[in-house]
């Protein structure tokens, strides 16, 4: 006996491209359940529709008011904000209305959500709820990053999911599809997060050993978004999982664990076939933590040696990759290479945050990167807790001396299950009251200034966050007055090098189309991106692919 489930990413209006992109995890999930026997289909809401939530005549009218206070002009915000928050509702029933209709036509029995921070998990609740009306009998269950994060604090804001997932998802759905057809308790299952009346428990953590049977699935009749241009044909690989630094802003050990699990080179390729195959692209973006030196070089020499065309965009740490590795990785394809560095001065580095890097290798790993042709992508935090006048010049002098092709900053997000939200006192930051509970519906939108971001509720080195966050807005433009590309991840700057458009020209008109709404001139982005990495256009034009 199978199960049959949907599986549902819907976020709400997207503050980066890459809200646009394929949702890897939701993909291996089903790549677990169909593997194992059962029937789903994934909902990915995150489609260039999404942005109709935002029609361009409101949104091009709260640009021009956003620096106004009088009182006429705070009147029309409260006006639009009423209009946009109706087309949400309205929207959000309609996906009940859909959802509903595709429950009762399938047979589904039980639904997937997959929450994110901010607008991701008020309104997945909202959908979820609108669902439950509707099918009052029908499980409900949810996973996702959110859930890594702030695990029981979830039942502080809703009890509508019979169960929540943390950690790595690919048994414990297989094993939630087997136990809506009678197999089985959910307390018995890994990884739950569990509400009994007033008692909220988590059940054992399990991690995969094996991760090549993580795989996942794109095909249309199971991922009916991926068909046409509604997203983006840039797809997420994952080669390992697993950090062996703790970084003290990070709490990404929690999912993930300390110790590295590896992809073999085969099943990284297998992957890359498939999706060729599938969909006709031959661009990818790596998507973990911490990718092993090892683990670059066999994918590298895999890719040489089947003579595959692919063109792919790493994350690494400045200690995996010896100097002989870059000339490898530029010959197989990989166009970029993206150090987290956050810091130029070292004793910030060991005592702030833990980073396990030593600055000189960083110097040496970048100009041995680019030497070799590849995109460099470096990123901050700024201001660091404890950050001073001189560390914050050490950093400046780090970013101007290295040059990377791009600098990206981000002001402190002191995150559960850290060591910064453990202990919070030790680095001078002083959270508010309430502050987890506040950051579960706080929308980090990393394609934007920090000015432009919601508040958080916290000092560091005794400043609020407004003040924080025009520090680093601050501390970005000054270095791009002195020539530095800052605030184009690595993902932005494969999506740019495959439109006719600049790294800091794509930058500013996409932060634009999405400000506003035009989905329109978002949609002409989409396709040009998407005609430009299908596996038969090869041909280079300076920053650009022929598009």
């Amino acid at each position: 006996m199978k199960s049959k489930s949907l599986l549902i990413n819907y976020s709400g209006y997207p503050t980066t491209p890459n809200a646009f992109m394929p949702d890897n995890g939701l993909a291996v999930l089903a790549g677990s359940l169909i593997s194992s026997g059962h029937e789903t289909t994934i909902m990915d809401y995150n489609t260039l529709d999404v942005m109709q939530l935002l029609p361009q005549k409101y949104g091009e009218r709260l640009l021009e008011l956003q620096n106004k206070t009088d009182e006429n002009s705070t009147e029309e915000l409260k006006q639009i904000a009423g209009s946009i928050a109706l087309i949400q509702e309205k929207d959000i029933t309609r996906k009940a209305d859909e959802l509903t209709a595709i429950i009762k036509e399938k047979g589904i029995d039980f639904l997937g959500f997959k929450l994110w921070t901010g607008n991701g998990f008020k309104n997945n609740i909202k959908l979820a709820a609108e669902i439950k009306k509707r099918n009052p009998s029908l499980p409900l269950f949810a996973g996702g990053p959110h859930v890594d994060y702030f695990r029981e604090r979830i039942y502080k804001v809703t009890d509508l999911f019979d169960a929540l997932v943390y950690g790595e998802g690919e048994e414990t759905i297989v094993a939630l599809a087997e136990y809506v057809i009678g197999k089985g308790e959910l307390s018995d299952i890994n990884n739950l997060v569990l509400k009994e009346g007033d008692r909220v428990y988590e059940t054992p953590q399990k991690r995969l050993t094996d991760l090549n049977v993580s795989f996942p699935v794109y095909d249309d009749d199971v991922y009916p978004a991926m068909k046409g241009d509604g997203k983006l044909k840039i797809f997420i690989a994952e080669f390992s999982r697993g950090c062996p630094n703790k970084c003290n802003f990070c709490g990404h050990s929690n999912k993930s664990g300390l110790d590295r699990r590896n992809k073999t080179s085969e099943n990284i390729i297998r992957e890359f076939n498939y999706i060729s195959e599938t969909h006709g692209t031959r661009v990818f973006r790596n998507g973990d933590s911490n990718t092993p030196g090892s683990v670059i070089q066999g994918v590298a020499e895999k890719i040489l040696e089947d003579g595959l065309d692919v063109e792919y965009a790493l994350i690494s740490h400045v200690n995996n990759l010896k100097k002989e590795f870059y000339e490898l990785l530029k010959e197989s394809g990989c166009f970029s290479i993206f150090f987290g560095i956050e810091s130029g001065n070292q004793r910030v580095l060991d005592e702030v945050i833990n980073k396990g890097l030593d600055l000189n290798k960083a110097k040496e790993a970048i100009r041995e990167a680019k030497e070799k042709g590849l995109f460099v992508v470096t990123s901050f935090v700024y201001p660091t807790p404890g950050e001073t006048a001189e560390t914050a010049q050490d950093t400046y002098e780090f970013i101007k001396e290295t040059r990377p092709d791009v600098a990206t900053f981000c002001p402190p997000i002191v995150t559960p299950k850290s060591t910064w939200g453990d202990y919070p006192e030790k680095f001078g930051i002083e959270l508010g009251e309430g502050y987890f509970d506040d950051l579960m519906l706080f929308t980090p939108a990393l394609f934007y200034p920090p000015t432009m971001w919601q508040p958080m509720n916290y000092k560091i080195n005794g400043k609020d966050f407004f003040t924080v966050a025009k520090e680093s807005d601050s501390f970005a433009k000054a270095l791009e007055e002195d020539g530095v590309l800052t605030q184009v991840m690595e993902d932005a700057a494969l999506m740019a090098r495959h439109c006719d458009l600049g790294y800091s020209e794509f930058r500013d008109n996409v932060r634009r189309y999405l400000t506003v709404g035009d989905q329109e001139n978002m949609q002409e982005i989409v396709r040009k991106i998407n005609s430009s990495v299908l596996v038969v256009n090869k041909v280079h034009a300076g920053n650009s692919l022929v598009c």
